[in-house]
């Protein structure tokens, strides 16, 4: 592994922010203003991590980044599986990032939970239309695996990255209303069709190992 001088993360929200307290170097969480990160040359660097949401302008702040780095800076795209859900702005978004620089290693991240986020607490109370299989994954391998693409000096793949071992929406919020005090959410007595997604060709390139490989085991 080539030393890591310098990262820098555009975007410094649940993610960005943990990244930047956790990756060894230099590490700079951006904002979408082009001009401020040009004049504080934080383009210049050897990892370059895109973590904002789509939304607003994000195609746009997307593409005049990704035109300011250079042929050798590593590139990672936070994405996220609602491209399987055909969610116009990722599809865009990866296509464009992938046709500017062929080398860019694409995450597309499950739901992310941990921590403050707790399945179930937003819907606590609420009735849901149908119960479905879930896609989580644990903001802490988020990191882990953005850390073994950086020092393993990963490119030029695209990963989904859910936890290993998923249940259903039901017995997730159910437990954590039990675990956390919480009002249960209610399910109507219908399932609701959903792709099962597996971190299988991450782990098998990476070698990486989860930390939290249970979602039902997320909060213990």
């Amino acid at each position: 592994m080539n030393t890591i001088h310098k990262i820098s993360i555009l975007g410094c929200g649940w993610i960005g922010k943990r990244l930047k307290e956790t990756l060894v170097g230099d590490v700079f969480c951006l904002s979408r203003d082009i001009q401020d990160n040009v004049q504080q040359g934080y383009y210049a660097c050897d990892v370059f991590i895109i973590a904002i949401p789509p939304r607003d302008d994000y195609l746009e702040v997307l593409e005049a980044s990704v035109t300011k780095l250079s042929e050798k800076t590593q590139l990672i795209l936070l994405s996220s599986i609602s491209f399987y859900d055909e969610k116009n702005s990722v599809i865009e978004a990866e296509t464009i990032v992938q046709k500017m620089k062929p080398d860019v290693v694409v995450l597309r991240l499950g739901g992310l939970m941990g921590y403050d986020r707790i399945a179930g607490k937003y819907t606590a109370g609420k009735v849901l239309t149908a119960n479905s299989g879930t896609n989580y994954v644990h903001r802490d391998d988020v990191l882990g695996v953005i850390e073994s693409i950086i020092n393993n000096e990963v490119r030029a793949e695209v990963f989904d990255l859910v936890a290993p071992i998923q249940s259903t929406k039901k017995t997730i919020f159910t437990q954590n209303a039990k675990k956390f005090g919480f009002e249960k959410t209610v399910f109507l007595e219908l399932e609701e069709p959903s792709k099962a997604l597996s971190p299988t060709k991450l782990c098998n390139i990476l070698g990486y190992a989860f930390k939290k490989s249970d979602v039902l085991k997320f909060w213990d």
